[in-house]
C-alpha cells in the first residue's frame, strides 16, 4: 500500500482585515511542535492546577472568583516559564509561513505569513497575533472528529479541553 501525504487540511480563519488560511501541519512536525509547546504550557496548567484546594474541588465553573483565582493561577505559572525568547520561538513554530498565509479579507490574495507580513498585519497589534496562534493550535491539535481507537473517556477529556478555548471571542482587538 502507498499513501502519500496531501498535506493536510486548510482551513480559513476571518481576523480583522484579514482571512488566514492555516493548512495542518505534518504529523511528525505537528509532534515536534507539540513537543515543544508541552515545556510551555505544562506549567501554565501546573499553575492552576497548584492553585486549587480541596474545598474548591467542587466549585461551579461558573463562578467568577473560582475561574478568576485559576487563570491568574495558570498566568503566573506561564509568567514564570516564559520569557521573550520562548515567546518568539513559539510564535515562529506555530505561524510558520509554510503553513499559514494571509489575503486582504475577501479577496483570494494569499501570501506566505513571513517575517514581513506579521510585520504589516499585527504592528501595534500584539494580542490578534496571540489570537490567530491559538487559532494555529486548535487546527493543528483540537480537531477531534478523526480520532478513531481513542478511549471513549479520554475523548471526551479532549473534548472538555477543546470547549475551554473560547470560539466567539473577539477576533480584532480593534472590535
Amino acid at each position: 500500500m502507498s499513501i502519500i501525504y496531501q498535506g493536510g487540511e486548510t482551513k480559513k480563519w476571518d481576523q480583522g482585515a484579514y482571512t488566514f488560511a492555516i493548512r495542518q501541519f505534518p504529523p511528525f512536525h505537528a509532534m515536534k511542535v507539540l513537543g515543544e509547546l508541552q515545556k510551555v504550557l505544562a506549567p501554565a496548567l501546573g499553575g492552576a492546577v497548584g492553585g486549587m484546594k480541596p474545598e474548591t474541588l467542587d466549585q461551579d465553573t461558573n463562578n467568577v472568583v473560582f475561574i478568576g483565582n485559576t487563570v491568574a493561577d495558570a498566568l503566573n505559572g506561564l509568567a514564570r516559564s516564559l520569557d521573550g525568547d520562548t515567546l518568539e520561538k513559539v510564535s515562529a513554530m506555530l505561524l510558520d509561513p509554510n503553513f499559514v498565509s494571509v489575503a486582504p479579507l475577501h479577496t483570494k490574495d494569499f501570501q506566505q505569513l513571513d517575517e514581513s507580513a506579521v510585520n504589516e498585519v499585527f504592528s501595534g497589534r500584539i494580542f490578534d497575533m496571540i489570537v490567530l496562534m491559538v487559532q494555529v493550535f486548535k487546527v493543528n491539535y483540537l480537531d477531534f472528529s478523526k480520532l478513531s481507537s481513542v478511549p471513549t473517556g479520554f475523548l471526551g477529556t479532549l473534548r472538555g479541553l477543546k470547549q475551554s478555548f473560547p470560539g466567539n471571542a473577539l477576533t480584532n482587538s480593534h472590535k
